[in-house]
């Protein structure tokens, strides 16, 4: 499986790559070197909206994909476009990336994380993204 890091302009989209299974860090640091030096320690994809970014990536031969919306939907489908499945499968909190852990619950599937402690469950909040993430997967893929 693919590691990714998204830099500061995508932290929504990596909560939702974490929803879909990912393993998606946050950068440690602000400068573009900073992240760099992090996505080539830990062996990650620079996922960014900044063209300079990317070609300093391409320029390092680190690979990078460049997301071209602001939108989060458009985004989804640019990372569906390469192989990501738009389906919710919690393993990773959305917030410090550890690994989530099933609890036992009789009204409902429940996640904690080993790292931060926050609880995960599927309430109504997970219906919402379920219909958008089908209204995504419903339409065309195309080419980038």
């Amino acid at each position: 499986m693919e590691c990714f890091l998204v830099d500061l302009m995508l932290l929504r989209l990596g909560r939702w790559l974490r929803l879909l299974g990912q393993d998606v860090a946050n950068p440690d640091a602000t400068s573009d070197a900073d992240l760099l030096g992090q996505a080539k320690r830990e062996k990650r994809i620079v996922i960014t909206r900044d063209k300079r970014l990317a070609k300093t990536c391409q320029s390092q031969k680190r690979e990078c994909i460049l997301i071209r919306s602001s939108k989060i939907p458009e985004q989804l489908r640019e990372m569906a476009q390469r192989g990501i499945l738009l389906e919710l499968k919690p393993r990773r909190c959305t917030i410090c990336n550890e690994i989530l852990h099933e609890i036992e619950s009789p009204e409902r599937k429940k996640w904690i994380c080993s790292g931060c402690k926050r609880l995960y469950w599927q309430g109504s909040h997970w219906k919402n993204m379920e219909k958008m993430l089908e209204s995504i997967r419903l339409e065309p893929l195309t080419s980038i």
